[in-house]
């Protein structure tokens, strides 16, 4: 009697499986190799973290650049096939706070040819098909009832090379990059004596006050979402991740665009209250190289540690403002900020300043600018239960908070080393999540079908990011090395046995 149909697929399937692509050493060596924004010693301690939650142990390694797992032994509990898996990871220091992380997987199979070991219920299936009879009942193995298995040599197949997890580097990418922008308040902290004020070169002053009037207008392209959230009464806060080009200066854009519509505006950016006075002033000038001056001499732009919220980007969004008021739009600046207060207490206050201005303007188009853990509308993080947002205090009747949406870059900022000390430079910026998006398109606004657990609203996206220096660095602005060319693996260079 032939078999059935059916027995053969059911027998094919045990030998064969599901079908895969196979994976190429193409597919698994990157083109480029990304560089982390830290320190070497810093970037393999999260390494090893990584690697220890998974349950792995560690050799001892001479060289201090590389990790080293134990082999992890997963046994198969039907046949005598064990699968052995080990990582190597070896770290390469490009720069003081530049290092590069790669890690490899390497496997084997171990398989016993002792046929006694082996659990044969396989052979009945093929028995039964060749008969063609059909069971009624699914054929359970015996090693479910703890048959014993006899000892039997192993047979050691297929030491593998070492290949690139480029899943596992991923994981490590989004630890290292997508934590929140930290913040630094040091208004109370005495203030060091100051250098004397620096005879600054004509190419760090921004050029704007020379254009004023251009017969193109203030506003660019379209922002493609906002004009269906606009109304009288409006207050909209963008969370951003600090120290960016791109996030101040697409927010400029979408101010313009609303004092373009006719609507009076308000732009609200973290900076202390105290600044108020100076920052009015230079919105009243021309904004020429002295007054750029006069608005840098202020304390907040010389803190200790600049965490992005005093950029060159803010001091262009700031400078744009006053090109815009010039224009006859009607837009204010709010510095909204306190370097005195920090937690709750911090946001309360800017909070309350907001609630004060929102019923003393009721029909104000309020645009914040903030760091996105401010713009939380439901109190309590992950890292903090008892924090209470500034956007959970509003008062506003319409709230609408955007999450800043962006491709993976780099920007400026602060973070703490392992020792727990503040460190300021450039910051690697890998989005995860509803907020990664592809670079290239053009800055636009999307809203969800209903807010998010911390209470967002929608994205503001803004594209790839690219760091922002402090507006009183003398260098000129430009990101730092992105990317490495990927070693090919040559005849010479030979993916690492381990």
């Amino acid at each position: 009697m032939k078999p059935r149909s059916g027995w053969w697929c059911l027998v094919w399937l045990l030998f064969v499986g599901c079908a895969h692509g196979p994976r190429t050493e193409e597919s698994d060596t990157p083109k480029f190799e990304h560089v982390f924004q830290k320190p070497l010693e810093e970037a393999l301690a999260v390494t090893r973290e990584l690697l220890a939650n998974r349950g792995m142990t560690f050799e001892a390694t001479e060289d201090p650049h590389q990790l080293l797992t134990t082999w992890e032994v997963r046994d198969s509990m039907r046949t005598a096939n064990n699968t052995y898996t080990r990582y190597l990871v070896t770290g390469i220091a490009v720069g003081p706070r530049q290092s590069v992380i790669r890690v490899f997987k390497s496997t084997f199979q171990s398989s016993g040819n002792d046929a006694s070991r082996g659990d044969h219920w396989w052979k009945i299936l093929w028995e039964r098909a060749e008969m063609g009879i059909e069971s009624t009942k699914q054929y359970e193995s015996p090693l479910a009832h703890g048959v014993p298995r006899r000892a039997g040599p192993i047979e050691l197949r297929n030491a593998l090379k070492g290949t690139r997890d480029l899943d596992l580097e991923k994981e490590l990418t989004l630890r290292l990059e997508s934590g929140p922008s930290l913040e630094v308040v040091s208004g109370s902290v005495k203030e060091d004596p100051r250098p004397p004020a620096p005879v600054r070169k004509s190419d760090f002053y921004l050029t704007r006050w020379k254009e004023d009037g251009a017969k193109e207008g203030p506003c660019g392209e379209t922002l493609r979402g906002l004009q269906a959230l606009l109304a009288p009464g409006l207050t909209l806060m963008v969370g951003e991740q600090l120290g960016s080009r791109e996030a101040p200066a697409v927010v400029g854009e979408l101010v313009c665009q609303v004092a373009e519509l006719g609507l009076p505006v308000a732009l609200g950016v973290s900076i202390p209250r105290k600044e108020q006075e100076r920052l009015d002033r230079y919105l009243a000038s021309p904004g020429a190289p002295a007054d750029q001056d006069a608005l840098l001499e202020g304390r907040f732009w010389h803190r200790p540690y600049q965490d992005g919220r005093s950029s060159r980007a803010i001091l262009d969004l700031i400078d744009r403002v006053r090109a815009l008021r010039l224009a006859g739009l009607a837009v204010t600046l709010v510095a909204y900020d306190t370097d005195l207060k920090g937690g709750s207490e911090r946001d309360q206050a800017q909070a309350d300043l907001w609630n004060r201005r929102r019923q003393a303007l009721p029909d104000e188009v309020q645009v914040v600018l903030a760091g996105n853990t401010h713009t939380r509308t439901v109190a309590g993080t992950p890292w903090d239960k008892t924090f209470t947002p500034m956007a959970h205090l509003l008062k506003a009747s319409r709230l609408v908070v955007l999450e800043m949406s962006y491709a993976q870059g780099t920007r400026w900022g602060c973070d703490l080393d392992r020792a727990g000390k503040i460190q300021c430079g450039f910051v690697g910026a890998t989005p995860s999540g509803r907020v990664a998006a592809m670079p290239g398109l053009s800055p636009h606004i999307s809203l969800f079908e209903a807010p998010t657990s911390e209470g967002t609203h929608g994205l503001l996206y803004v594209g790839e990011l690219s760091p922002s220096l402090p507006a009183i660095s003398p260098h000129k602005e430009a990101p730092p090395p992105a990317n490495l060319r990927a070693p090919r693996y040559m005849s010479d260079d030979k993916p690492p046995m381990f």
